[in-house]
């Protein structure tokens, strides 16, 4: 996935979260979701890991997925996020904890153990063969259907929840709350 895959499955798979789950519950025990660390968390992993492993540090990991596609990353923040909600009732590291680790579902990178386990098997993350990742990305987009397909149902859920907070007129809410 590419952006919108990452931004509207998230979105989707944390709105149904929270409509089964706080169904039943009171208005006043709920702890609001902020849909702004939600969105934040689905493409962390890749603002951390771009510019380190691709740019930056090139010559030095040659992969674009290196610390934030770990499972100890994604862990620390769930587990920071479920402190935070205990001492403070916050909730909002946890989410982002949690969408950082449904962005490693959605990369599948269970077929990367070394990177997903590090540093279990190692301290070295394992090498991506070198060319142009981007163009390839982009072509990718374009012919294959298990990148474009979830990015256009990513779309359309994005498209979706603008369109019904613009009718609603709540998008200066969704900016200052992160409320859907």
């Amino acid at each position: 996935m590419i952006l919108f895959g990452h931004l509207g499955l998230t979105t989707g798979v944390i709105k149904t979260y929270e409509k089964i789950t706080y169904k039943h519950k009171d208005l006043e025990d709920r702890i609001p979701i902020d849909y702004r660390f939600v969105l934040f968390g689905s493409v962390l992993p890749d603002l951390i890991d771009k510019p380190i492993g691709a740019f930056l540090f090139r010559s030095t990991f040659h992969n674009s997925r290196i610390f934030a596609h770990t499972l100890l990353f994604s862990t620390l923040l769930v587990l920071i996020g479920v402190c935070i909600l205990y001492k403070n009732k916050k909730n909002n590291i946890l989410f982002l904890g949690i969408s950082s680790f449904i962005h490693l579902i959605f990369d599948s990178m269970w077929l990367y153990s070394g990177i997903l386990f590090w540093p279990y098997f190692g301290w070295k993350f394992p090498t991506r063969p070198e060319g142009n990742w981007m163009l390839s990305t982009i072509i990718k987009l374009v012919t294959d259907p298990t990148i474009f397909l979830p990015e256009l149902i990513g779309f359309g859920i994005i498209a979706y929840f603008f369109v019904k907070l613009r009718k609603a007129n709540k998008f200066k809410e969704f900016l200052y709350k992160g409320k859907l």
